[in-house]
């Protein structure tokens, strides 16, 4: 087939192919549709603490988008009843819902990082979601090819009809060139606006972390510069935002929600070790003062924090005045297992497993605070 007679070809089946190019600007945009606000309620649940939440989240992440495709096209009736209307699940339909899951788990990831800039007044970096979301839609424009395979109309299934109908092997290479053409003309344009918006962003983002890098040497980070006061105020350093603050039953119950309540506030700031050491050492702690200074309908005062250099985890009790990190016997590693006292071992690893420990007496509270430093963090201002 000489270029001419291509040509010729791929303008008289246009109009065609032009059809079933608005299937894939439908499944992608309706995809999205469904897809975002469930993403946006899972990242809610997980800025809450909720376990739940994440676990949705991981298994939104998981499944293939061509096996959802075909087990929804089989699975789902070809339509439903809602009182007296009949509501069609046409092919179509089923491949939105099927790549909605993929779109509920990064919207879910994305809209979470974005809460947590915007509760910290870092409102440059939470208008990141909005390339991020434009991005990942372009994704789906392409994704939603995927419909073919259950004979929805979009434009690589009508591609392979008009190669069928041609029935010139020289055309099918020129076919999909062209069909892959309609993607570029529309998918181009976004994804380069939205490199500039992200440019914008960094620029303006660039600035922001300057003054707050500024703010923060200037007012310094001394150490009970956090401390929580009987009367509920709470002194605080320049950009420190209080992320979380919640108080529970002094039992071993509240391990948990505080650990998740950690995990939460810290999943883009820490690595996933550092939480682990400052939800080990929680633990470690909420329990001592469960088995030893618990005092009868008393509850644990918790806040996490957040600033330029740290997530802090600051715990109050009503107990004895005890400094778990002074007044705590140190243990006996230099003594065979079977002779040394039982407990204790565990204290002395919090001031290991943390960047920095503190503890004091606030009126008839005792107040421990855990600070994990970010990573690349500057040190000074903080006592070691």
């Amino acid at each position: 087939m000489k270029f001419s007679e291509t040509a010729a070809m791929l303008w008289t089946w246009t109009p065609y192919l032009g059809q079933g190019f608005l299937w894939n600007i439908l499944i992608s945009a309706v995809t999205m549709a469904i897809g975002t606000p469930l993403g946006l309620g899972l990242a809610r649940l997980r800025l809450s603490g909720s376990r739940l939440g994440a676990g949705l989240t991981a298994a939104a992440r998981l499944p293939p988008t061509f096996v959802l495709i075909y087990y929804l096209a089989y699975a789902l009736p070809p339509q439903v009843e809602l009182g007296d209307t009949v509501v069609p699940l046409d092919g179509w339909l089923k491949a939105s819902l099927a790549l909605s899951v993929a779109v509920a788990g990064f919207v879910s990831d994305n809209a979470l990082s974005a809460f947590r800039h915007h509760r910290r007044g870092e409102t440059v970096e939470a208008l990141y979601f909005i390339p991020a979301w434009t991005t990942y839609f372009l994704i789906i424009m392409m994704a939603s090819s995927t419909a073919s395979v259950i004979g929805v109309p979009e434009i690589v299934q009508r591609a392979n009809t008009v190669i069928a109908a041609v029935g010139d092997p020289g055309a099918i290479v020129w076919v999909y060139l062209y069909t892959m053409a309609w993607f570029l003309a529309f998918c181009w344009p976004l994804a380069r606006l939205m490199s500039h918006a992200k440019a914008r962003l960094s620029r303006r983002a660039g600035s922001r972390a300057g003054a707050r890098a500024a703010l923060a040497d200037r007012g310094g980070f001394a150490e009970f510069n956090l401390i929580i006061l009987p009367d509920g105020d709470m002194p605080m350093a320049a950009d420190t935002i209080l992320e979380r603050r919640f108080d529970l039953p002094v039992s071993l119950d509240a391990i948990a929600p505080i650990q998740a309540a950690i995990e939460s506030a810290a999943d883009d700031i820490l690595d996933a070790g550092a939480v682990f050491k400052l939800t080990m050492s929680v633990e470690e702690l909420v329990t001592n003062v469960v088995m030893h200074g618990a005092v009868p309908s008393s509850t644990l005062g918790v806040a996490i924090l957040v600033d330029p250099r740290c997530i802090s985890v600051e715990l109050s009790d009503a107990g004895p005045a005890f400094d778990p990190f002074r007044e705590a016997p140190p243990p006996a590693l230099d003594q065979p297992v079977e002779t040394r006292a039982v407990g204790g071992l565990g204290v002395h690893l919090v001031g290991k497993l943390v960047d920095r420990a503190y503890y004091h007496r606030v009126g008839e509270r005792n107040l421990v605070r855990l600070v994990m430093l970010r990573p690349g963090a500057a040190t000074d201002g903080y006592a070691p």
